[in-house]
């Protein structure tokens, strides 16, 4: 029998199901993040309190991501009690920490595609396998290359070190088979990114169902994703193999094509609300349900490709007909996709703790079509418009380009599997430390009060500095009358 609740009951039956705990012995410490101009900070920044602090008492945290909710409203309205089956037992993202049920014995090492980050590579592998004893595996382009093959160390370990005992190094291979011996991306239990945020996104493929903790060593391009820099890797390998770390679950979206069955309009007697939009909504055909499903960090994008014609796309949100699309194409963002191909298109920036779904349309042939917020259970469905004038594609991250034909449609939807990411200090302030040092947010020249200005005897002062391209029309007409 299911028990029924009231709203008062609520945060006590939460309570004693959510029990946390918060031992001083796994509180560790991390460098703080370098800056993006390479500049270092010395400054060590508390993911949790040191051993020496063991004596002092431990505040409770206060404040938590999720807003406050009231009991009741209003003199007499309340909401209406619900069984176990409506009732969703959320942790608090800022609590998440990892935990091993065992040590970790398998690390998968992903390395960027530049031959001059073999030597902190090569470091990693060496310190991963002759000090803590790990399986380390690498990729087949990795495993093969001169520059690993070259360094005697990591040739001895591909080795076997005795009859009945296999290699330290090996080589990361992927097959359907479910079996753990037969798949090395079943026994994975941490990876190793050194790059930028291509060899995250390039991580999160290869794992399409669940993904084991991630730790991005910062040695691309941009790096917003990556919050560890490669020169103390040794202290943020022992923190991963310890445990303790704060863990930041970045939700993934599901992306499917299906294939369109005609569904006549129906009203439904339970709820009296109709199944379809006022016209035909995409729903799964028998046939195509074991079509294939690809899990996305970033963003699901629907464009015209090289057609010259405006793309026509219907869209669909939990199988009701929103609106139809006219423009470049249609964006489909996670949160963690929000600051990637969706800032540039105009959308929000959203924490990856928030759950939502972000649509922003790119260049719409429109004034009033804005970027929108849903939630992540949300279920949406992206097809051609019956008028359209061509077929569309769509990609997945970038990758997996698949053209989009009439007849045929995409389902959107928040995956189970989302993607586990080790924070430097914690959940919350990475991004927007990641926001001030990659992206630059919201910089600019601080305004001085009525008494100061900028002059050159300024001591205390700093001068706004301008780009050589300000003075060049000066330059230009100097020159011109030296000229002359």
């Amino acid at each position: 029998m299911s028990n029924h609740y009231q709203i008062s009951e609520l945060p006590n039956k939460l309570a004693k199901k959510m029990s946390l705990k918060s031992n001083d012995s796994d509180k560790i410490l991390l460098p703080k993040r370098n800056s993006i101009n390479g500049h270092d900070s010395s400054t060590v920044s508390n993911i949790e309190t040191t051993s020496s602090s063991k004596s002092k008492s431990i505040k409770k945290r206060k404040r938590t991501v999720y807003a406050p909710m009231t009991k009741n409203y209003g003199p007499k309205a309340t909401l209406k009690s619900v069984t176990d089956e409506y009732l969703l037992l959320v942790q608090d993202p800022l609590s998440q920490q990892l935990s091993w049920t065992n040590p970790p014995l398998y690390v998968l090492v992903i390395k960027k595609l530049c031959n001059d980050l073999y030597t902190p590579f090569n470091e990693v592998l060496k310190f991963l396998i002759y000090d803590h004893n790990l399986i380390t595996f690498i990729e087949e382009k990795d495993y093969e290359s001169d520059f690993v093959l070259n360094d005697e160390k990591l040739k001895e370990a591909m080795k076997p070190q005795g009859e009945n005992t296999k290699s330290s190094l090996r080589k990361f291979t992927i097959n359907e088979c479910k079996m753990i011996e037969k798949n090395d991306r079943n026994k994975i239990d941490f990876v190793i990114c050194i790059g930028g945020d291509g060899t995250l996104l390039h991580a999160s493929g290869l794992f399409q169902q669940s993904c084991p903790p991630i730790l991005s060593i910062h040695m691309g391009s941009l790096g917003f994703l990556c919050p560890f820099d490669i020169e103390n890797y040794r202290k943020y390998i022992n923190c991963v193999v310890k445990g303790g770390v704060p863990l930041l679950l970045r939700n993934r979206l599901k992306c499917k094509l299906e294939k369109i069955v005609d569904t006549s309009q129906k009203l439904e007697e339970s709820t009296g609300c109709f199944t379809c939009a006022t016209e035909t909504s995409p729903t799964k055909s028998n046939e195509d349900c074991n079509s294939n499903e690809l899990l996305c960090l970033n963003e699901v994008v629907v464009g015209r490709g090289c057609s010259p014609f405006l793309s026509n796309l219907d869209l669909y949100v939990n199988d009701y007909l929103i609106t139809t699309v006219q423009g470049d194409g249609l964006i489909i963002s996670s949160p963690t996709g929000s600051t990637a191909y969706a800032m540039a298109a105009g959308a929000s920036m959203c924490h990856p703790s928030v759950q939502s779904i972000i649509i922003a349309p790119i260049c719409p042939h429109s004034l009033s079509f804005r970027p929108i917020v849903v939630p992540a259970g949300c279920e949406l469905k992206v097809a051609l418009s019956p008028d359209s004038r061509h077929t569309a594609w769509f990609s997945v991250d970038g990758r997996n380009t698949t053209e989009l034909k009439q007849g045929f449609y995409i389902s959107i939807t928040t995956s189970e599997y989302p993607l586990p990411t080790i924070s430097r200090s914690d959940q919350l302030n990475d991004w927007f430390e990641g926001l001030a040092t990659c992206l630059h947010w919201n910089q600019r020249q601080k305004q001085l009060p009525l008494n100061q200005c900028y002059t050159q005897n300024s001591s205390n002062l700093k001068t706004p500095s301008r780009s050589p391209s300000a003075t060049s029309l000066k330059q230009k007409s100097e020159g011109d009358e030296a000229d002359k």
